[in-house]
């Protein structure tokens, strides 16, 4: 009988028995090494996004949802399960020829009569009725005429760092950007349409998340609060120039009363 199958087990068990532990070891090495590079990595790019995790509605929603999910849509109650679905981004510049909303709500419209035009619809998963955020609340600017609003929204995304407008359609209001990080230079996809009712939707995505993404990056499933940055970003910027539109319509009105 060869003992030579004795010695190649005899040394494969050998093997094993030195470099198991040596391989776990390191493993569990890895691993304590790249935990808080991850956690710190996500702390970072939720500064750069303007997002927090210590806000409504909690921790727990909220880290969830980062990690999770990749675009985020405004609504009316803010709802943080709503999404929203774009086809691929176009990459030229092209020319152009309800219930409560945040903080300008309380100010009345003049009727006017309803235009046609189609309205971005987000696509919603059902949640709990406290997964509330509010920066995803949809603002409303009633009185201001429709193509006020198209204007200074332009006016707003042209005022900000990173951002881009790679389509504007007056016909429809709507506006198509795109975002892209200082530092790693991620390109996201941003949509904003005006509506006749003066409600402005806003609708982010990452761009790991277009149909035509390749990037490895695409299998992760969260965006660490990008999306939902970007709407509070641009609605941040947005209502002090509506501010404004409304005080000196005020002072016009107050110029015409009588003293």
């Amino acid at each position: 009988m060869s003992l030579l199958p004795v010695i190649i087990v005899g040394l494969v068990v050998i093997a094993v028995l030195f470099f198991v532990p040596f391989a776990l070891r390191l493993l569990v090495r890895l691993a304590l090494f790249l935990i808080p590079v991850a956690i710190a990595a996500a702390g970072i790019a939720m500064i750069m996004n303007d997002e927090t995790i210590f806000e409504r509605p909690g921790a727990d929603q909220r880290v969830i949802r980062f990690v999770t999910m990749n675009s985020a849509a405004a609504s009316a109650s803010g709802d943080g399960s709503v999404t929203c679905r774009m086809g691929i981004q176009p990459n030229a510049v092209a020319t152009s020829a309800a219930p409560a909303t945040k903080r300008h709500a309380a100010k009345q419209a003049p009727a006017k009569p309803p235009d046609s035009t189609r309205r971005l619809e987000p696509a919603s998963t059902p949640a709990p009725p406290d997964d509330v955020f509010p920066e995803l609340i949809r603002r409303s600017f009633p009185g201001i005429p429709r193509q006020k609003l198209f204007q200074l929204s332009q006016d707003t995304i042209n005022s900000l760092g990173g951002w881009k407008i790679v389509k504007a359609d007056s016909r429809d209001s709507t506006i198509d950007c795109i975002y892209t990080s200082r530092i790693f230079k991620f390109e996201d996809d941003v949509r904003i349409t005006v509506q006749p009712s003066g409600e402005i939707d806003v609708c982010a995505r990452s761009g790991l998340a277009r149909p035509d993404a390749t990037s490895i990056l695409r299998y992760f499933p969260g965006d660490i609060g990008a999306s939902v940055g970007h709407i509070k970003q641009f609605y941040e910027a947005l209502e002090p120039k509506m501010d404004e539109v409304y005080k000196q319509a005020q002072d016009q009105q107050n110029a015409k009363k009588p003293h």
